[in-house]
């Protein structure tokens, strides 16, 4: 940050923030309270770092995944849209703390409110998780850059 000293700062977290942890030696996840805290209080120290040079921070939003299926066909938790849902809440909670911006990467990639391997005639997911290199060259990029263009121009 102080090297690049940049006029907008892009933070994406979603898998690990969406697994059960051990913290307090119990497991957790995200929508548990004590859990929350914990996330919000790093959410905070990471908008604080991005932004301590006056770079305006921009939280994208997690979208929905879908790994593999569980031995029984069902889904991780992790892949369970309730934990993408509670953790773009504390998103967007952190960023009306802090004035960042928040961008829905979950409803650019998941359009009609679910998973999808596909958007916008582009495959965008490889494995369920990661984006493909032409979703992201011809659906997230072009979605994505012209607002951080105009993020930095304006400064917000």
């Amino acid at each position: 940050m102080r090297s690049d000293a940049p006029d907008v700062a892009v933070i994406l977290l979603d898998r690990w923030e969406l697994m059960d942890r051990k913290l307090d030696g119990r497991w957790q996840h995200v929508g548990d309270p004590a859990f929350d805290r914990y996330l919000t209080g790093e959410l905070d120290r990471a908008v604080a770092v991005a932004g301590e040079r006056g770079a305006h921070v921009t939280l994208l939003t997690a979208p929905y995944t879908h790994r593999a299926e569980r031995p029984d066909g069902g889904l991780w938790p992790e892949d369970e849209p309730g934990r993408v849902d509670a953790w773009n809440r504390l998103l967007r909670s952190t960023a009306d703390r802090h004035g960042a911006t928040v961008l829905d990467l979950n409803r650019r990639a998941c359009p009609d409110g679910r998973f999808a391997w596909d958007a916008g005639g582009v495959r965008l997911r490889s494995d369920g998780l990661h984006f493909t290199p032409e979703g992201v060259g011809r659906w997230i990029a072009p979605w994505l850059l012209p607002q951080l263009y105009r993020i930095a121009v304006k400064g917000g």
